[in-house]
């Protein structure tokens, strides 16, 4: 769109502009003289647009696209007035307001005329309806006020209120008027200047009286009317938090140890909870069971902003907060008598019961706040009046059984069986949680200058500003009072995150939100800890389990509930200093499993979730690590797949996934104890049954692949490694007898490039990715201790070798399956990573690397050079010629064909260029790995020349695509420019050091290339780099920055000389305009600045970037002039 004219003239000038969009040219104007100035057929093409949009299907977006164009016309004034004036359907109606919204929010204001008028007069045709189309004049007469000057907001105001409540057929317009107006005022989409806004809000709420009163008469007009004006009032309180003074305050009070503190000024005057409005909304909530369903949202939503203008405990505040505490549990002895059977029965979500209790829920979720601050302040003043020897303040009876009455209505909502309901119990004890942390949260102010992003926490954003040990002492003092609620509330929480007994059996159950909604009661639970300990908690939930298993038969559902809970405060409480989870641990394995039904599955999952929460107890307490253990491999695991799948697909799935997660938690964190346990007996039996569940083809491939990380944990610890390398191969082994059948398929030969992914779903056979992950399950072996001998071979890598025909089957029949294929590279990259300092020997090692080579031949991806890349870092410092030879083989092998292809002009894919380019200068980063390449390599001469020759060339052709392979280039570069520079070796006259020296100066500028020698044309191309880079903006990305470097060092190195005098040249022979961009005399001065520099990296490419910054603009002032 146009960017919105700041003022008529502005405006003018936009309908100047406006004339080339075809409906004539002419000034708009509101009414009918602008519509004489409109092409003749200008509201016939509208209408036809209008009704094609809504019956045109085919050219929605045409259709639209050509309206909201038409919106943007200076000349559409005319139009609407046409279209608002005459007789239409209510889809051209409402085109018409909604241009007048879009024009007025975007400030395209008519050029004469009294808009707001004008706007006035058209709703008096729509003061019955539609309400649609009555809305949009509504905004629109608010926004075009924003326009105006403002001290013209009162008589505005005054004027539109009095010429709306003349007759009682407008008063519905009158009050969605007033409704709108705090929406608009705080509206982004109307471009006005923040402080304009701020402006009318403030002159909005001076006349607040005048339209409280005007409200008050409008709502004695008829029940519809009612509703309006209470939704209106709570919009003009809610209007009240853009008063400049309680923004101010809020900001003042923001570090205070107790938190923002405020109070509207509406409530600080004292009345408020008197206004006949409020009392009503009072009354109406009080009698919410039998009140009109529509009256009562009204009324909450006017309760609901009485109370958020304050939050304090000042006389004039408690007024009103008591009146809405007092209203809120005078409705809750009324209608939740009605929901005592949805404490059990889960609630229609639906049904106008549960609709009538959101609206009381609602408000006892905003009510947590406003009950820990009462209920602190009652105590304090009761204990100051008894500290003075004076009897208790007389409303503090009234005021503590209100609270508590409200206290109670809280935690009847978190026990309801409605998840939405029950929710509101929760909000209710978050925010007493949140206010007693003073850790509540400060919403975004819409009428600040600066838009602010999300909401700031008190704990994070001003928490270290505060007085800590004063807010230490204020949270020791309020424990005492709030510890009993929150008792309470633990309580209530696990009866709220009880399953069903029989979940099919209720009508109203969704697993899928009631596992979102049991998170939520755990973050309250654990909060809970810092004001009733987790102690208090565990030691409650140990009192509920001796009756639950008192009682025949128990209640699966009440155990689950009690895991649950347990497993939200254990991370709270010291391991191992109670003996209730160590007594459902040991009471785990003979607790009635059920087989069928929903629930057999929930209960399974409840032991899994104790077991994986409880894994760091476990590996400190041998004899009940191995009374699971056994549980979960003879019992547990193997029934799960057995199991019915519930009526959520992903229920089964879930509980798998949790179950096998339980295992491979409790192997990792016991698996020392394991391979001790039993005079070293113990490891065997359980990598046995473990294995059996990983072979299990009825588990998911994920859950499958942690248990095989499970096995590889315990195995990893072995200190005998002929047993490590026994049971790994016996692992291997089983792992392989299931690819049987898909050897059986393959073709005699590998079909190489030309091999199809055959799979459904396009993913390697599951078979495979497990087989590889048994190989490469044993990489993280702690340091073998020095007590210890020695072997002769590493243990994973005796296995491969074994096993090494099967993997190369499983790899070159397999190479178009990326996924599987990545998983290779890595799990070579772990086992060559942890075996590194018997690899190199290793006769499985030639043979991995010449089998990725070939893989990668096949069908190239980066990964491949990933792995030979981490290969390259593990070994280059073992100084051993030999592996020298071969890693530079290597090397030669991955990166010559990609350096070819840039000669032959069809280069790879960007990441594979990448990746090689990265793997050639980390090979090149080691001094033995750079000089056996430099003096040897037939291929390094090539690849440096078509290196040199594809750089610029890159650059130019897309610079945001090759930008990651331009830097990789790059720094090849720069590492063969290192070497020739006697400063890199620090002083060190050794003769590899400096024959490597010679070698590199020589390859440089001695040794014929095929595209000549390599200096002269790298200067050059460095010059084209900065130009190509210069049209997409020099400081953005690395390339420049890359350029630096590598002309850095040439000047700092023995290249100095030639460097210098060649850069000039470069940058002449750049291509018009950019060639003449620095005269001779300037490119002097370039050169001499450079030099000065080179020992300051960041000043130099400073430099550098200023000369690509030059470039750019010689092209855009190019590129304007032509």
């Amino acid at each position: 769109r146009e960017a919105p004219p700041s003022s008529r003239a502005a405006s003018r000038r936009g309908s100047r502009r406006a004339g080339a969009w075809g409906v004539g040219g002419g000034r708009g104007r509101l009414g009918p003289g602008g519509g004489r100035l409109m092409a003749a057929d200008a509201k016939a093409q509208v209408l036809v647009h209008i009704h094609g949009l809504h019956k045109d299907f085919a050219n929605t977006q045409a259709h639209s696209d050509w309206l909201q164009h038409f919106q943007q016309a200076t000349q559409a004034w005319g139009v609407v007035h046409e279209l608002l004036s005459e007789a239409n359907d209510e889809v051209v109606h409402y085109f018409a307001a909604h241009t007048l919204v879009t024009k007025l929010q975007a400030g395209h204001l008519p050029s004469s005329g009294s808009i707001s008028q004008e706007l006035l007069r058209y709703l008096a045709n729509f003061w019955r309806g539609p309400a649609a189309v009555r809305r949009q004049l509504v905004v629109a007469l608010i926004d075009s006020a924003l326009w105006q000057a403002p001290e013209q907001d009162g008589h505005w105001l005054a004027e539109c209120i009095k010429q709306l409540s003349e007759r009682v057929e407008a008063i519905p317009c009158l009050l969605e008027f007033l409704a709108a107006i705090p929406e608009e005022a705080a509206n982004r989409k109307v471009v006005v200047v923040a402080q304009r806004r701020t402006v009318f809000a403030t002159n909005m709420l001076q006349h607040s009286g005048h339209v409280f009163e005007a409200l008050c008469k409008a709502s004695v007009t008829n029940d519809q009317c009612n509703v309006g004006a209470l939704h209106a009032f709570a919009r003009w309180l809610h209007l009240q938090h853009a008063d400049p003074a309680l923004r101010a305050m809020k900001k003042a009070t923001a570090k205070a140890t107790t938190g923002i503190r405020f109070s509207a000024d509406v409530v600080a005057k004292g009345g408020l909870h008197e206004h006949p409005l409020v009392q009503q909304a009072a009354q109406t909530i009080g009698a919410i069971a039998k009140a009109p369903l529509e009256l009562c949202r009204a009324c909450g939503d006017v309760l609901s902003e009485a109370q958020g203008l304050t939050n304090e405990a000042t006389p004039q505040a408690r007024a009103v907060l008591l009146l809405v505490v007092q209203a809120v549990v005078e409705g809750s002895r009324q209608l939740l008598p009605m929901t005592r059977a949805n404490l059990e029965t889960w609630m229609d979500q639906d049904g106008e019961l549960a609709a009538r209790a959101a609206v009381l829920g609602r408000l006892v979720g905003e009510l947590g706040a406003i009950f820990c601050r009462l209920t602190v302040a009652d105590h304090a003043q009761a204990a100051a009046a008894t500290a003075n020897g004076q009897p208790p303040p007389s409303n503090g009876a009234a005021s503590e059984a209100a609270l508590n009455a409200l206290s109670e209505a809280a935690l009847h909502f978190c026990a309801l069986r409605h998840t939405d309901l029950a929710k509101c119990g929760l909000d209710f004890w978050y925010a007493v949680l949140a206010q007693h942390l003073v850790a509540t949260t400060e919403e975004d102010d819409p009428f600040d200058e600066e838009v602010q992003i999300g909401g700031k926490i008190g704990t994070d954003g001003w928490g270290q500003s505060r007085d800590q040990e004063a807010e230490q002492q204020r949270r020791a003092e309020e424990v005492p009072i709030l510890a009993p609620h929150m008792k309470r509330m633990v309580q209530a929480h696990w009866q709220a995150v009880r399953y069903p007994a029989e979940p099919e059996r209720e009508a109203y159950f969704d697993w899928d939100e009631f596992v979102r909604f049991r998170e939520l009661c755990s973050i309250n639970i654990t909060e809970a800890c810092l004001v009733v300990t987790p102690r208090w908690i565990i030691d409650h939930i140990g009192t509920l389990l001796e009756q639950i298993c008192s009682t025949q038969p128990i209640a699966w559902q009440d155990i689950d509930a009690c895991v649950f809970v347990l497993t939200g405060v254990a991370s709270r409480a010291p391991a191992g200093q109670d003996t209730v989870i160590p007594k459902l641990i040991e009471l785990l394995p003979s607790l009635p499993y059920h087989t069928e039904g929903f629930k057999a599955l929930l209960f399974r999952n409840a032991a899994s979730r104790l077991i994986l929460f409880t894994s760091g107890y476990l590996a400190l307490n041998p004899e009940p690590c191995k009374q699971i253990l056994r549980f979960l491999t003879v019992q547990h695991l193997p029934a799960i797949p057995a199991l019915p799948p519930g009526p959520d697909k992903d229920a089964k799935k879930y509980c798998e996934a949790i179950a096998c997660d339980a295992m491979k938690m409790v192997m990792t964190a016991a698996r020392k104890g394991i391979v001790t346990a039993d005079n070293g007996t113990l490891w065997r039996d359980v990598i046995s049954a473990v294995i059996t569940l990983v072979a299990d083809p009825r588990y998911n491939v994920d859950c499958r692949a942690q248990l095989v990380f499970g096995i590889g944990q315990v195995l990893s610890v072995l200190e005998n490694w002929d047993e490590l390398e026994q049971m790994l191969s016996i692992f291997v082994a089983r792992m392989e007898e299931p690819l049987g059948p898909i050897f059986a398929a393959l073709p005699a030969e590998p079909l190489g490039s030309r091999a199809q992914k055959t799979t459904s779903d396009g993913k390697a056979p599951l078979e495979l990715k497990l087989y590889i992950a048994a190989v490469s399950s044993v990489y993280n072996m702690p340091p073998r201790s020095e007590a210890l001998p020695r072997p002769d071979h590493h243990p994973v890598l005796a296995v491969v070798e074994k096993h090494f025909a099967t993997i190369e089957r499983v790899c070159i029949h397999h190479t178009q399956y990326d996924e599987l294929m990545e998983q290779v590279c890595l799990a070579f990259s772990y086992i060559l990573g942890f075996s590194r300092a018997y690899a190199a020997s290793s006769p499985v090692f030639v043979p991995m690397m010449k089998l990725m080579a070939r893989c990668c031949e096949y069908h190239p991806q980066p990964f491949y050079m990933g792995l030979v890349r981490s290969v390259i870092g593990f070994f280059a410092a073992a100084g051993s010629a030999q592996l020298d030879s071969i890693l530079v083989d290597l090397t030669g092998l991955f990166v010559a064909p990609v350096a070819r292809s840039f000669s032959m002009g069809c280069p790879l894919s960007p990441p594979i260029n990448t990746a090689s380019y990265e793997m050639l200068a980390e090979a090149l980063r080691h001094w033995n790995l750079a000089l056996l390449a430099i003096r040897n390599a037939s291929w390094l001469p090539e690849t440096l020349d078509a290196t040199i020759d594809a750089l610029p060339r890159l650059c130019e052709d897309n610079q945001v695509v090759h930008e990651r392979t331009i830097c990789a280039m790059m720094r090849f570069l720069r590492n063969v420019l290192l070497w020739a520079d006697p400063s890199t070796c620090k002083g060190d006259t050794s003769p590899e050091l400096l024959e490597l020296q010679r070698q590199a100066q020589a390859i440089i500028v001695e040794r014929p290339l095929a595209r000549g020698v390599a200096l002269p044309r790298l200067v050059e191309a460095l010059a084209r780099l900065l130009a190509a880079a210069a049209p997409n903006g020099p400081a953005k990305g690395e390339v420049v920055p890359g350029v630096a470097e590598v002309l850095r060092t040439l000047l700092m190195g023995p290249f100095e000389y030639q460097a210098s005098g060649g850069l000039p040249a470069a940058l002449r022979a750049l291509p018009s305009p950019l060639g003449g961009v620095l005269a001779e005399p300037e490119q002097q001065r370039l050169v001499q600045q450079l030099k000065m520099e080179k020992a300051d990296s960041r000043r130099f490419t400073r430099t550098v970037l200023g000369v690509a910054e030059q470039f750019a603009v010689t092209l855009k002032r190019a590129q304007f002039g032509a």
